[in-house]
């Protein structure tokens, strides 16, 4: 019997146990049945005694004797009200942890944190628009896209195009044909229906946004600049 989750030291479940099988006792016999030192068995009964679990019987030779092991059940049922009253807690932490997981603006710097933002990101399920600078041509976007795009989602890309590009953005268009030029001199966006990540490369910060008003913005505002853009493909 564990008695250790209702609040008993070890010491304190060895000495009531023993005292539930030997009955009134004196503190010797208690130390000796549950192998508490002498020197211990006192300070520790009296904790019992604290805690309404053993009764003194005031003979000429103090003894001791367990209270009716029912008792525990007022200990397991304190102690589920110091759970409930926890739970509570965690969940009033919950919400304020929630309030700030749930930021509108996040920011961080290094392109480290902008790889690590883009691996989190969740699978868009009807559209995502990008602007890319560099237009790197990393294995896994490459086979994400891939399956996104068979699974329908409507991926469109603006991108920087010249000599220092276009082998990797000739890349790209065998994976996904929506893709045309644009003028751009430092600025990576990634616009889907949760939220929208912007890298300003030189200054090397990337934002996360998740307001719906400025997503809605801005996916509106890259439709305008593709429709107008030169074709590559």
């Amino acid at each position: 019997m564990n008695l250790r989750a209702l609040g008993l030291s070890e010491y304190e479940e060895k000495a009531y146990s023993a005292l539930i099988k030997l009955g009134k006792s004196a503190a010797s016999d208690i130390s000796r049945e549950s192998g508490v030192s002498y020197g211990k068995i006192y300070e520790v009964l009296a904790s019992l005694e604290r805690k309404g679990l053993v009764r003194v019987i005031p003979e000429k030779t103090k003894r001791f004797v367990a209270d009716d092991p029912a008792k525990m059940t007022q200990l397991v049922d304190r102690k589920e009200k110091e759970l409930d009253s926890l739970r509570e807690d965690i969940k009033s932490l919950k919400q304020v942890y929630d309030v700030h997981e749930e930021e509108v603006v996040h920011s961080v710097k290094g392109k480290k944190n902008f790889y690590k933002i883009i691996r989190e990101l969740k699978e868009p399920k009807t559209f995502k628009y990008m602007i890319k600078y560099t237009s790197e041509t990393h294995p896994e976007w490459m086979r994400k896209d891939k399956a996104l795009l068979k699974k329908g989602v409507d991926i469109k890309v603006l991108t920087r195009y010249d000599k220092e590009t276009e082998k990797s953005v000739d890349k790209w268009l065998k994976v996904n044909p929506n893709i045309k030029k644009t003028r751009n001199t430092g600025v990576a966006i990634d616009i889907a229906e949760e939220q929208v990540i912007i890298a300003m490369i030189k200054s090397n910060v990337i934002l996360s946004i998740k307001d719906k008003s400025f997503i809605e913005m801005m996916k509106n505002l890259f439709l305008n600049m593709y429709k107008n853009a030169e074709k590559l493909a």
